[in-house]
């Protein structure tokens, strides 16, 4: 069974009675253990897209299963706790908290989780920071880290309740290339130990790091690829596979 199903999954904004297309109709399935880039230019509706799927917006139209369930038939508390159990997000603006430590801001989704035992806390932020090699950085503050650490730290948090799929939206277009490359290598090791991965970027070059790419243009799908000779972040640089 697929992890994510959509089906003709439609989306229209309306102000003041203008109505405004993003999604047209959009149709794929992702399987559990992918590692999927969604790619398009500003405007084609990926950000729309991702949205849905991580359920901080609703389609207008169409179907979206996650597991099996039918995501569009729930409520708003609903998708609230199964977005926290279910789902990791990784931003390109990092959204951590300012001048609270790294430790914390880690924590954060299991303080929205109402099934978590207290106790457990501390051995899932320590298992996260060191998958993201920030075990040294505990006790610092978000506001005395770089730019690649901050997005280490964000992709943490977005482990630290084992997700079945982290979202990252363009996370390294705040990055300089050397710190982007590392994020790229999380990911990619995040995604060899078993979690699917959806990546959402503009950048070819950063799309080719994902095995797949659904290429996205005024609200449609307009290619659905495996990736050849697929780049793969090494730590030093790039290979191809």
């Amino acid at each position: 069974m697929s992890l994510i199903v959509v089906q003709n999954l439609s989306k229209t904004y309306e102000t003041e009675g203008v109505k405004t297309p993003v999604l047209h109709e959009v149709t794929f399935e992702i399987k559990k253990g992918e590692f999927i880039s969604i790619m398009g230019p500003s405007g084609s509706g990926k950000s729309t897209l991702m949205q849905i799927l991580g359920m901080l917006d609703r389609p207008t139209e169409g179907t979206y299963l996650l597991e099996g369930k039918n995501i569009t038939q729930y409520s708003d508390d609903e998708m609230a706790k199964i977005r926290n159990k279910k789902i990791g997000f990784v931003f390109q603006s990092f959204n951590l908290l300012p001048r609270t430590s790294v430790y914390e801001n880690t924590e954060l989704p299991l303080l929205y989780d109402e099934d978590h035992l207290e106790m457990n806390n501390e051995k899932k932020i320590t298992k996260a920071l060191a998958a993201v090699d920030m075990s040294h950085r505990t006790n610092y503050l978000s506001n005395q880290l770089s730019g690649g650490e901050k997005q280490r730290v964000a992709i943490a948090r977005a482990l630290v309740n084992n997700p079945e799929v982290i979202f990252a939206d363009e996370p390294t277009g705040n990055l300089d290339s050397k710190s982007g490359l590392a994020v790229m290598r999380i990911l990619q090791q995040l995604n060899d130990v078993g979690h699917t991965v959806i990546l959402v970027t503009h950048e070819t070059y950063t799309a080719r790091h994902a095995k797949r790419i659904l290429n996205m243009l005024d609200g449609r799908i307009v290619s659905d690829e495996l990736v050849k000779d697929r780049l793969i972040a090494d730590g030093e640089g790039e290979l191809l596979k």
